[in-house]
């Protein structure tokens, strides 16, 4: 089963990867820390991992409680990204709130529990206390809530403006948060079998069950987030080569342009450079130098000239006009 456990983790960090790449285009970091998160989180949760690490910190399967924390701030910081670019974010505060007072709640019960030798089925093992009991039945309970609430409210996003990936990505996104509740239910009822002590006759099933869920609730979130990464990797590198193209363009005509009174006036303020680059700011520099001469001379430029100064200064504007399926430069 440790496969379960391991391929849901590539996966996670398939996705830091992505986002580590669109950093290179500029992108802010959005969802990168809260996957990290969930990914380190995974990643301490396999077996033997988990087992190696937790005697290293006594065999007290105090990183139980820290696979939750780093898994339950992922998750929130998740949810809240999510739900701010799909604009339904009206009671993530509420959801934060008792997403922090049930980490306090749960570093309680762990610190009053028996819990000394170290347990990658923790449940299995300890789930007959019931302080362990509420300490998972809490953990899960909020799982299944925040994985509901994001799910139902990225479901029920208006979808206008989007385009295709990011439609179909967020979809999945709303289908994995589904799934996600499948997977807490099904914890939460194993859990209520180990604390009525009949849960050794179908524990394997019930872990094997879960871990089949929570594996395709991963993958869908990996899935959802990146499809909308991959069509905005594509954007970048369609407008970095058009960006090229334009500034190429444009190169002749501020190289000719400096060598004019008008130009030379320009230059100072205008930070003018004719070094290769394929920068924004090199082209809107190169823009408005341009703009300014046309402004003092119009003669200096010819028809073609401007014909082509005119088709880039509309692909510029084009660029920057708001868009719905750019919403998600924020995730």
């Amino acid at each position: 089963m440790t496969a379960l456990q391991v391929i849901p983790v590539l996966v996670l960090w398939s996705v830091v990867g992505v986002r580590l790449l669109g950093l290179a285009f500029g992108w802010k970091p959005g969802i990168l820390g809260a996957v990290f998160l969930v990914a380190l989180a995974a990643t301490l949760n396999i077996d033997p991992v988990y087992l190696a690490v937790d005697r290293y910190l006594g065999g007290w399967n105090l990183l139980n409680l820290i696979v939750h924390l780093l898994m339950g701030i992922g998750m929130t910081d998740l949810s809240r990204l999510l739900l701010r670019v799909t604009g339904r974010a009206r009671r993530i505060k509420v959801l934060i709130c008792v997403g922090a007072v049930l980490a306090a709640a749960q570093m309680v019960l762990l610190l009053i529990s028996n819990t000394q030798g170290s347990a990658a089925s923790f449940t299995d093992t300890f789930g007959d206390q019931p302080t362990i009991a509420l300490y998972q039945g809490t953990f899960f309970a909020w799982f299944g809530m925040i994985s509901g609430y994001t799910g139902v409210e990225t479901l029920r996003r208006d979808r206008a403006g989007e385009s295709r990936t990011f439609r179909i990505g967020f979809d999945l996104l709303s289908a994995g948060c589904f799934v996600g509740v499948a997977a807490a239910a099904l914890k939460m009822f194993e859990i209520s079998t180990e604390i009525r002590g009949g849960g050794e006759n179908y524990d394997d099933a019930l872990i094997l069950g879960y871990r089949i869920l929570l594996a395709a609730m991963v993958t869908g979130f990996a899935v959802g987030f990146i499809l909308p990464t991959i069509g905005r990797i594509r954007s970048a590198l369609r407008a970095r080569a058009v960006r090229r193209s334009d500034l190429d363009a444009l190169r002749p005509i501020v190289r000719r342009l400096m060598e004019t009174s008008e130009g030379q006036r320009s230059m100072g303020a205008a930070s003018i450079s004719l070094e290769s680059r394929t920068s924004k700011t090199q082209l809107y520099r190169w823009f408005i130098f341009i703009g300014d001469i046309r402004v003092l001379d119009p003669k200096l430029l010819s028809q073609q000239e401007n014909r082509t100064i005119d088709e880039i200064g509309t692909r510029i504007e084009h660029h920057h006009s708001p868009a719905r399926n750019t919403a998600a430069s924020g995730v």
